[in-house]
């Protein structure tokens, strides 16, 4: 068995009480791919026949309209799990997922999960709480659309994603983000973000450098 797979996966939650003979049974139906950045997991509409195991890279999920214009509401990261939502109750995809980089992902198959779920029961309240967590995500999401302007979800997007702190105080945001990365994720135009930054970049709150948002001071409530 892959080593690094086995403690990849013991230390995900869904797998955290399995046995090494667990995780061996669990890596046998899976099925490992590498994707290149670009690559459709699957698109909204389409029936669920896999679900996947992110392992190395990132992804996007969004949805969007007949004109093009998306609303990327999650970014996934290494442990998240795509696709598990249409495996239990066999409705087409609700929603787009396309790898963001170069990515390696655990395929298992609608016939596997089902497997999966009959011999492992622990595995269901594992599914149910990854939900919530998904369902909670997409409520705060909703909550910031509903209630803030524009800038007020540039800034709530900002101070919710993985910080690094720099020398001199300063702190960068870890995710590269182009204009229209942000405008994905806020639902908003590339246009409207750009005054934003400009804006901040100018009263001494941001720097951007290289696709990069450096945060040099704690953003106004309101601006």
């Amino acid at each position: 068995m892959d080593t690094t797979l086995k403690n990849f996966l013991s230390n995900i939650p869904a797998f955290e009480d399995f046995s090494e003979e667990d995780l061996e049974v669990v890596l046998q139906a899976a099925v490992k791919r590498h994707l290149p950045k670009g690559t459709f997991l699957f698109r909204e509409g389409d029936p669920g026949e896999a679900m996947y195991l992110l392992v190395e890279g990132r992804t996007r999920s969004f949805t969007s309209d007949n004109q093009g214009k998306e609303f990327v509401f999650l970014i996934g990261e290494p442990g998240d799990v795509f696709g598990e939502v249409s495996m239990i109750d066999d409705s087409p995809r609700s929603w787009s997922a396309q790898v963001e980089e170069d990515s390696t992902f655990l395929m298992f198959t609608k016939q596997d999960f089902r497997t999966a779920m009959d011999a492992y029961p622990q595995l269901k309240d594992k599914l149910i709480l990854n939900l919530a967590r998904m369902v909670r995500n997409l409520s705060a999401t909703m909550k910031n659309l509903a209630l803030l302007d524009v800038y007020g979800r540039v800034r709530a997007l900002f101070e919710g994603l993985p910080q690094e702190e720099q020398e001199g105080g300063v702190v960068m945001i870890t995710e590269p983000l182009t204009q229209q990365a942000i405008a994905d994720r806020v639902g908003s135009s590339r246009e409207m973000i750009a005054r934003i930054l400009k804006e901040l970049v100018f009263g001494g709150y941001v720097r951007l450098e290289n696709k990069r948002i450096i945060l040099l001071q704690k953003m106004p409530e309101r601006f």
